[in-house]
């Protein structure tokens, strides 16, 4: 991504006016409709630096959007702006938890929201001065989740917690994915105070259950294959591997 950009879900001309009075105001900025399905749709099209929405929407609502950010690629990480007629202490503390950056109360200043969009600017450059290895050891769990989430693996299973801890230790040391068995399961059942077996089977589930469920797009941006092209789900050694591997490779972990 070069310049720095915002999506504004608005109108045109209320966008435009906005922001006709000023010189340089920092950014570029492209608007599309104020419809929480839409603005997924361009986010997949064209990847920005900031999102700015309106809680309430049509066809899904700010929370839902912010909700379905998570699945995306964790490298792509837009901040979020969200903006909302509403005063609650409760809803904004809810915005903050699924991720957005700024809650601003209407009508928002235009000076104000401008100031806001710059702010993140700035941290953005800031942390761009991190090494990709940096960026993975703040922020681990973090990457490790969404991508277990984007492949639908169920979170109310054990297997959820197994395989993302499984994934954090073969991301940490590269050999344990040819020792799986012998060494990685019992590191898992001690840290979980579980048997060996039952970290084997509650993963085969999670995968299983993934691998039903899941986007076969999704599956195959990570595996190379999807249902269509393999009838069997990867097998939990293929899983770990895979993603893990991935994940060292993205953030260059040595």
């Amino acid at each position: 991504m070069g310049r720095f950009t915002v999506l504004f879900a608005d109108d045109f001309e209320e966008v435009s006016k906005k922001f006709c009075g000023y010189k340089n105001i920092g950014f570029d900025y492209i608007i599309c409709e104020k419809d929480g399905s839409v603005i997924l749709e361009e986010l997949y099209k064209n990847p920005v630096d900031v999102v700015v929405m309106d809680f309430v929407m049509k066809s899904l609502d700010a929370l839902g959007v912010l909700e379905r950010m998570k699945r995306m690629n964790p490298l792509y990480a837009p901040a979020v702006i969200i903006l909302s007629s509403v005063e609650s202490i409760a809803l904004k503390n809810e915005f903050y938890r699924k991720g957005a950056d700024f809650y601003l109360r209407k009508p928002v200043r235009t000076e104000e929201l401008i100031a806001k969009i710059n702010e993140i600017k700035r941290n953005r450059k800031i942390n761009n001065l991190k090494s990709n290895s940096e960026i993975y050891r703040d922020e681990s769990e973090v990457i490790i989740t969404n991508i277990i989430q984007q492949l639908c693996v169920p979170a109310h299973l054990k297997g959820y917690n197994y395989l993302r801890y499984a994934i954090k230790l073969c991301v940490d040391s590269p050999v344990l994915t040819n020792t799986i068995t012998k060494e990685l399961y019992p590191d898992i059942a001690i840290n979980y105070s579980v048997t060996s077996g039952s970290v084997e089977r509650n993963i085969r589930t999670a995968i299983e259950l993934a691998w039903q469920r899941g986007s076969e797009d999704v599956f195959s941006k990570y595996f190379g294959y999807n249902k269509k092209m393999r009838k069997n789900r990867p097998t939990n050694a293929e899983f770990i591997a895979r993603i893990s591997d991935e994940i060292r490779l993205i953030y260059d972990v040595s």
